[in-house]
């Protein structure tokens, strides 16, 4: 197959990851959600001042946090712009990632949090592509 198709499916496929993540998370489909990671991935949180909200490794930590996450009516995940270096033939892509969470409700709506992410992904032995790293860096917080 052509490479540049082999490098547009790869993006269409992390693609549908990114929103698995996002539709799982904020709906706690947590199977959904794991399925979103590699079995030895890394996930690293940072607040806006540098501090480390959270740092997980592999599967059980990963478990750990998605069950205690908490799934708010009218809070919704949100990915944009998001750049792709995909190397088709070792299965490997990285992707970089503007994010916001939406809070609404009747009253209104606002957006809770924002920041980036930097995403290494993995093609497994079945197709899928899975985040083996992924960086996030929050940039604001509405907290009032």
């Amino acid at each position: 197959m052509d490479r540049e198709i082999q490098i547009l499916l790869a993006e269409r496929a992390i693609a549908a990851t990114m929103n698995d993540y996002c539709h799982a998370m904020d709906s706690g489909e947590n199977a959904r959600w794991m399925d979103c990671f590699t079995a030895d991935a890394v996930y690293e949180v940072k607040l806006p001042n540098g501090t480390v909200y959270a740092t997980l490794n592999g599967t059980a930590d990963l478990q750990k946090f998605i069950a205690n996450y908490p799934v708010l009516p009218g809070h919704r995940h949100v990915y944009v712009t998001p750049t792709y270096a995909v190397d088709p033939d070792a299965g490997t892509a990285e992707v970089s990632v503007y994010w916001f969470v939406l809070a609404g409700s009747a009253k209104g709506s606002a957006i809770s949090s924002m920041g980036t992410s930097q995403d290494r992904f993995v093609r497994g032995g079945d197709g899928k592509w899975r985040m083996s790293e992924r960086r996030v860096q929050t940039e604001g917080m509405n907290v009032g």
